[in-house]
């Protein structure tokens, strides 16, 4: 907002050429009247004569000044546009030299508030982007708890992503009572969302002064991933801790099994003998087991390649049978062949498993510049949101002789991409989702 200038400069500046010469013409016609009282009684053409060498003067000088009164003026003009946050204008000096180096000082202020003005607008520009893309819920409020600010993460998350500022915070976030509660509360720390896209955030509170007001600032920052990512790793390393003891303990029984039969054999044992293969027969399925186990505590990082996308269809196909829907993509993708293979394989494998018709599995690739989505649907009916909440949790398994490691195996695999996998009930079954991120430089 611009300053008001003093009502005496505004007249001293509003003042023409033409009146200060008036005025000038009539001090100098006052100084000549008292000249001609003091001289007019000795010599009338002395009088007349001084007054012609004033006004003569008065007229020279107002010609001398006139270039002074010019650049004056540009220089309090130049200083009321800066004063008025115009930063575009400059303090040019023509004549005189001595006012240069205020012009130019007067110039680069200019150029410097130009610049200062231009960096901070983009500042605010990038701060907005990254307000606006940042995947951390962020909440301004003032002290009355009135939302100020809200970007899309928090729209999306509180709101179904429909703006809300100007409302109370806390009439929000009603379907969800735990983030409510913590809102209400300013409760920071993690916080835990059922049947929500993103179930674990961290919320933090702040409140500071703003234009002299108290504000609050609320960030909600999804962990969901790093949490799981942190769960899965703990398994693994339990996982591989066991699978060490049970692989020693494993060995000597199935030694010890094989040894036994051969004896009861030799001795014409039947029984004996049927007892030891079913020793023998549980150590196998045991030590099969415990090995599934280990290689998906043990995948290794993925090697990207090119994908093969007709060739990978057709190994595919070769094990279970599905509809291919759409086309196939036509940018180059990155992925590991074999890790990919096998986490398609485990979906089809569970699609079969789900009662679904053959007919009803159907792949889905659905292409954009950034990602590449894989949609596989089956048509065995869905599963329950308590099954669908923890279908993706280690061991966990709604199948009599499931290992609970196929789907953590899956989200491993595709994490492990940089991608996400996700499962909703849809047209009467189950939907999985692969979302594989395209990779630099393709």
């Amino acid at each position: 907002m611009a300053l008001k200038r003093p009502d005496h400069v505004l007249r001293l500046t509003r003042l023409s050429s033409q009146s200060r010469l008036n005025l000038l013409c009539a001090a100098l016609t006052l100084l000549t009247l008292i000249l001609q009282q003091q001289y007019l009684g000795t010599d009338m053409l002395l009088s007349a004569g001084i007054c012609a060498f004033f006004l003569a003067l008065a007229i020279l000088q107002q010609r001398a000044l006139a270039p002074l009164h010019r650049e004056i003026q540009a220089l309090i003009l130049h200083a009321q546009n800066l004063q008025d946050g115009s930063f575009n204008t400059s303090a040019n000096q023509l004549r005189v030299h001595q006012l240069k180096p205020l012009a130019d000082s007067l110039n680069q202020m200019s150029a410097q508030l130009r610049s200062e003005r231009a960096t901070l607008y983009q500042r605010e520009l990038l701060l907005d982007t990254v307000l606006q893309s940042s995947p951390t819920a962020l909440l301004l409020t003032d002290a009355a708890d009135t939302v100020l600010m809200s970007n899309p993460a928090a729209r999306r998350l509180l709101h179904q992503g429909k703006a809300f500022d100007g409302s109370k915070l806390f009439s929000v976030a009603t379907d969800k009572p735990e983030l409510h509660k913590a809102l209400t509360g300013r409760q920071q720390g993690l916080i835990r969302l059922d049947n929500a896209e993103q179930s674990v955030w961290h919320l933090s509170v702040s409140q500071f002064q703003l234009n002299q007001k108290l504000h609050w600032l609320y960030l909600l920052k999804p962990l969901t991933r790093e949490i799981q990512r942190e769960e899965l790793n703990a398994w693994k390393k339990l996982l591989r801790v066991i699978g060490h003891e049970l692989n020693n303990t494993l060995a000597p029984l199935s030694s010890l099994a094989f040894s036994g039969k051969a004896m009861a054999d030799k001795q014409h044992l039947a029984a004996l003998s049927q007892l030891f293969d079913t020793i023998s027969e549980r150590c196998l399925h045991l030590n099969q087991f415990v090995q599934a186990y280990i290689q998906f505590a043990k995948l290794p990082a993925p090697k990207l390649a090119p994908v093969n996308w007709p060739r990978l269809i057709n190994q595919l196909q070769d094990q279970y049978d599905f509809e291919l829907l759409g086309q196939l993509p036509v940018l180059q993708w990155q992925a590991d062949p074999q890790q990919l293979t096998q986490l398609l394989l485990n979906i089809l494998k569970n699609a079969h498993e789900s009662g679904s018709a053959p007919e009803q599995i159907s792949l889905r690739l659905l292409e954009q510049n950034t990602a590449l989505t894989l949609c596989v649907q089956d048509g065995g009916g869905g599963i329950t949101d308590d099954v669908l909440q923890h279908a993706l949790v280690p061991f966990y398994t709604s199948k009599t002789n499931g290992s609970g490691i196929g789907l953590t195996l899956c989200r491993d695999i595709i994490e492990a991409h940089g991608g996400t996998i996700s499962l909703r009930n849809n047209a009467g079954g189950l939907l999985v989702s692969l979302t594989l991120p395209r990779h630099d430089g393709f």
